[in-house]
């Protein structure tokens, strides 16, 4: 009774559980359809699904009667206990008529379903003719998501803002391994190959945030490669974009000195300026040139874009809602949240597994990150050093100042000032000696001046271009002047 008790139970929860499967509330449901995509592909699925209902019917139904009707059978002899067994049936080669006729029909039934999938396959890959689509690159990435907006000059990471009631035309590539794009409730999926260029299109019906995710074995942090699609009303999307071309408020913070000095090397966080967009693809491509080439001693490696992250609603692709807490969690040891990640395998600061900083230093790299918001976005606060409190530090010399320029905008991380150790760039021991002669017209001072606010100009033979951050432009001219005062007296 028990046994049986448990047994209906069991069937019970597996039915109450497939029930619940089919919900179209679920966020990574298809069964809820936000744009005439997921409409047009869910049609198509209860098309072959009522289709192929009606021939399991039939056909199971045939098996049943054939079962039941021409089982062998066994008759009793009058007055006796033998039985005598069925005489076999007539045994006959074929029915030409009826292996004509289960020829036509399952013929007709590919055709029945062909002429939909076809359909749905050419409406679903470009977007209707002058509808004036958005375009957008997804790159794929082991195990995160890039997304360009060539025309708008903008580069993100693993939230994909777009408007409402807008095609989205969608081009897929990898930089590593097959990738599947796929928004369960929106469209998909579709895969990304590298070396090759697939496209797709969607369309959202109404605002608010779909999840999307990898649907394509990449490797161990696969289950981990998610992105948020956030649609919007067009007037607010056209907010967004104008927002990520602009500067963020200006912060001076122990947090910028060190985010240059230990995660810029992978994570660009200024393409809001003119030409970014080119220069974060080079930069990326480069980056990945140099682990792949190199996976044991790189020190560096394609990394998502951080620009204005402090407006973004999650980290970690998708792992954690965009909190202090959580990012300071995942600075201090990524793998605590998303294994497989590459920043601990390539990071110098990660060399021993957590992140080789203070309690103080993590939490200055969060407040810092946090703050990187458009001008007139919003504020964070951080209980970081204003601007203004920065700017009212009094320096005895040029040079005081620009040593500690040096050490706080990050210049240590790479640069060392001794003759024999090489961090990342050139030394800075000896740099008036040998600048004066680098490039014709430019006197020492004016070289180096150059090679910190335009540090692709001249490149150093040895040395990779897009591997100095081109933000320090940004700096006062009081503040580059020190610097170079600085530099030249290190001897």
């Amino acid at each position: 009774m028990i046994t049986k008790l448990f047994k209906y139970f069991s069937l019970s929860s597996l039915l109450l559980l497939f029930i619940s499967s089919c919900s179209p509330h679920h966020e990574q449901s298809t069964f809820a359809n936000a744009g005439p995509v997921a409409q047009a592909q869910s049609e198509l699925f209860y098309l072959m699904f009522w289709i192929a209902g009606v021939i399991f019917v039939i056909v199971q139904g045939a098996l049943i009667f054939a079962v039941l009707n021409f089982r062998r059978k066994e008759h009793p002899i009058p007055g006796s206990d033998f039985k005598l067994p069925d005489i076999p049936p007539k045994q006959v080669h074929g029915n030409t008529k009826l292996e004509i006729l289960w020829t036509i029909i399952p013929a007709l039934i590919l055709v029945v379903i062909m002429v939909p999938t076809v359909q749905t396959i050419y409406s679903t890959y470009e977007p209707p003719e002058d509808s004036d689509p958005l375009e957008i690159v997804a790159m794929g990435h082991q195990w995160w998501w890039e997304f360009r907006y060539p025309n708008e000059g903008i580069v993100t990471a693993n939230e994909l803002r777009v408007p409402t009631n807008r095609p989205v035309k969608v081009i897929l590539e990898s930089q590593d391994v097959i990738h599947s794009f796929w928004i369960p409730q929106v469209a998909g999926k579709k895969d990304t190959v590298p070396g090759n260029t697939n496209q797709m299109w969607f369309q959202v019906d109404e605002p608010g945030n779909y999840s999307g995710q990898c649907a394509e074995f990449c490797g161990v942090a696969h289950a981990r490669m998610r992105f948020r699609v956030i649609a919007e009303d067009e007037a607010d999307f056209n907010v967004w974009l104008n927002a990520m071309k602009t500067p963020p408020k200006a912060t001076a913070s122990d947090g910028y000195g060190l985010f240059l000095a230990h995660c810029s090397m992978c994570h660009s966080i200024d393409s809001y300026m003119d030409g970014s967009y080119e220069k974060e693809i080079t930069v990326q491509d480069e980056r990945w040139a140099d682990w792949f080439d190199n996976q044991e001693e790189s020190a560096r490696v394609s990394a998502p874009n951080l620009t204005h992250l402090g407006i973004r609603t999650m980290l970690a692709a998708g792992q954690k809602d965009m909190t202090r807490e959580n990012l300071i969690a995942w600075i201090k040891n990524p793998s605590d949240i998303k294994q497989g990640t590459r920043m601990q395998s390539v990071g110098s600061v990660y060399k021993d597994g957590a992140a080789n900083l203070k309690e103080h230093e993590v939490e200055a790299i969060a407040d810092y990150l946090l703050s990187q918001i458009p001008e007139g976005w919003g504020s964070v606060v951080t209980g970081t050093e204003s601007l203004e409190e920065a700017e009212v530090m009094v320096w005895n010399t040029p040079e005081e100042q620009g040593e500690y320029l040096f050490t706080n905008q990050g210049c240590a991380g790479c640069h060392s000032l001794s003759q024999d150790e090489v961090i990342v760039g050139p030394s800075m021991y000896g740099l008036i000696d040998r600048s004066s002669s680098k490039v014709e017209g430019l006197s020492a001072e004016e070289y180096i001046y150059q090679s910190i606010t335009y540090p692709n100009e001249y490149i150093v033979d040895g040395y990779a271009a897009n591997v100095m951050p081109q933000i320090f432009i940004n700096l006062g001219e009081e503040e580059l002047d020190a610097l170079v005062a600085y530099l030249i007296t290190i001897k």
